[in-house]
């Protein structure tokens, strides 16, 4: 089972990995992004698709949705419970520079109590003036039968309906310290 200081050691690596692998696609559709387009979105339609490679699997209980929010006055983080909506194992892809392994994708959204609390934060931000939010997805594993020092994973986030996932990292390597 992975002990606390384990999952802060994964989440932490995943923003440091995740820095390097965000693509500049990624990059502008942020650019633009602020509290206004904030408080628009429908936290019903937040989605958050995660590939693993195998035999790796998340635990779908550890699975959270971070905001961090910052004002003239103060900082506060936000942390959302994030349920898996679908799963299903994509094939082994060949391609030009490297191969693909089987991997499972999770598709995850808000539960109801997070949408909840993070309608409650849209308006907390309609009030506060932030400066600037972050964003990070984090996840724990569950424990495998083969020692696993590595895992690969790509994260991706949808925020409205009408609109396709965008990367916030790409086959990423991550290693896992016991």
């Amino acid at each position: 089972m992975l002990s606390i200081k384990k999952l802060i050691f994964v989440s932490f690596t995943f923003f440091v990995a995740g820095c390097a692998n965000i693509p500049i696609s990624t990059m502008l559709e942020f650019r633009s992004f602020d509290e206004a387009k904030f408080v628009q979105l429908d936290p019903n339609h937040l989605l958050t698709k995660i590939h693993l490679d195998k035999p790796a699997e998340i635990k779908p209980d550890k699975t959270w949705l971070t905001l961090g929010v910052s004002s003239a006055q103060d900082e506060r983080s936000f942390k959302y419970n994030l349920e898996v909506i679908s799963e299903k194992t994509l094939p082994a892809e060949s391609g030009w520079l490297s191969d693909i392994p089987s991997r499972t994708e999770y598709i995850l959204g808000l539960s109801p109590k997070a949408i909840k609390e993070f309608t409650q934060l849209q308006e907390f931000m309609k009030s506060a003036s932030p400066t600037g939010f972050d964003l990070h997805v984090s996840t724990g594993f569950k424990e495998s039968e083969s020692e696993l020092n590595t895992v690969t994973m790509s994260i991706f986030l949808k925020l409205y309906a009408n609109e396709d996932y965008f990367t916030l990292f790409d086959r990423a390597a991550l290693d896992i310290e016991k």
